[in-house]
């Protein structure tokens, strides 16, 4: 009986880990086509993201980590449809303000852009998994061209 438990656990644990070289946290939010062509740029509305990273308490550097290699993996996945030599994805949230007494809810607080990623398509298709985890171990592959112009928000 104690074996088949350890055996059952075991499998769970297995099938619920990551992949071996991929980010552990999956996609959430729209990520639309903002400019199309040779060199086509994405954009990710990373709200509900960035709203799970502050409830987990995850703002800091291993939070945006995160964030930038979720991005990567986004911008890969389109990698392999697009024809372009170079894409490039920005990653964003919206802010929130003062709770509303009229309404009893927060306020839009404006549009924060968190990074900006580009790479190349060949070495997003190749090794797109790879260069995610790069990034999110702290190492920034020189494939990638990685721009911090915002942060994330404080733990509230």
């Amino acid at each position: 009986m104690r074996a088949t438990l350890i055996t059952i656990a075991t499998l769970t644990a297995l099938v619920l880990s990551p992949a071996p070289g991929r980010a552990a946290d999956p996609l959430q939010g729209p990520v639309i086509l903002a400019r199309s062509g040779a060199h086509p740029i994405y954009i990710w509305d990373a709200s509900t993201y960035v709203a799970r990273l502050v409830t987990d308490k995850n703002v800091g550097v291993d939070g945006l980590r995160a964030l930038e290699a979720t991005s990567l993996l986004a911008l890969s996945e389109r990698a392999k449809a697009s024809h372009a030599n170079e894409l490039t994805i920005q990653t964003i949230y919206s802010r929130t303000g003062a709770v509303s007494p009229t309404y009893a809810a927060a306020t839009f607080g404006g549009v924060e852009r968190v990074c900006t990623l580009t790479a190349s398509r060949a070495a997003l298709v190749r090794s797109g998994d790879k260069l995610a985890h790069s990034l999110q171990s702290g190492m920034i592959p020189p494939e990638v061209r990685v721009g911090l112009t915002g942060k994330l928000p404080d733990v509230q």
